[in-house]
């Protein structure tokens, strides 16, 4: 049986793009759930290239919130802003969660509690794509359909990167050679004890996805 530490640390790396809009909303929000849970918190804010005022406000907020804020030179996409926050991150716990607010705070709980239970990594997924248009569901059906085809660590359908993971799951991604990651699938490769958790995705306050076709 698998016993966690009763204090740990929790590192949560936030991958944003042209997310200005929310930010500033998101951030003390996510400060406030996370210190439920930990008294070492860090926050690692990773811009992918912005062109709108996401940056500036995370950096703003990087004193009052204690957030650590890497900053890209262009957008690299989000599986490169992923690798740098873990790369970055010095957590026993490491939380992943997209800064769009469409993801529930109020799952991360549930999270930890299943990693309390022994698992390593536990990781959310979309219930349901009702709200999509049906090419897209489509499109997304047969990714998944191909993805699984015969492979050796098949990624569980509509998996979202929202996810914690122990720190031995974060050490062995870090060890991995990639660098035309996909991370969904490194997440799979490199194994452990996973759990999945169903979430409801919410409509989008502000902006617009960064996802193109």
């Amino acid at each position: 049986m698998i016993t966690r530490p009763e204090s740990f640390s929790l590192t949560c790396i936030v991958p944003a793009f042209n997310e200005g809009a929310g930010l500033g909303d998101f951030l003390p929000l996510l400060r406030q759930e996370l210190v439920r849970f930990s008294a070492r918190v860090e926050i690692i804010v990773v811009d992918d290239g912005s062109a709108d005022d996401t940056l500036a406000i995370a950096t703003d907020l990087a004193e009052p919130l204690a957030l650590t804020v890497l900053g890209f030179s262009r957008n690299f996409g989000k599986e490169a802003a992923i690798t740098a926050g873990l790369e970055h991150a010095r957590g026993d716990l490491v939380l992943i969660i997209d800064a769009d607010m469409q993801e529930p705070v109020s799952l991360i709980g549930d999270m930890i509690d299943r990693w309390k239970e022994g698992y390593d990594m536990v990781f959310a997924v979309r219930d349901g794509r009702e709200d999509e248009h049906r090419l897209k569901r489509l499109g997304v059906g047969l990714f998944y359909t191909l993805m699984g085809g015969g492979g050796q660590a098949p990624i569980t359908p509509h998996a979202r990167d929202f996810r914690v993971m122990d720190r031995k799951v974060v050490a062995a991604l870090n060890r991995l050679p990639e660098r035309n990651r996909f991370m969904k699938g490194l997440f799979s490769w490199v194994g452990f004890r996973s759990c999945a958790l169903p979430v409801r995705i919410q409509p989008r306050l502000t902006g617009k996805s960064g996802f193109g076709f």
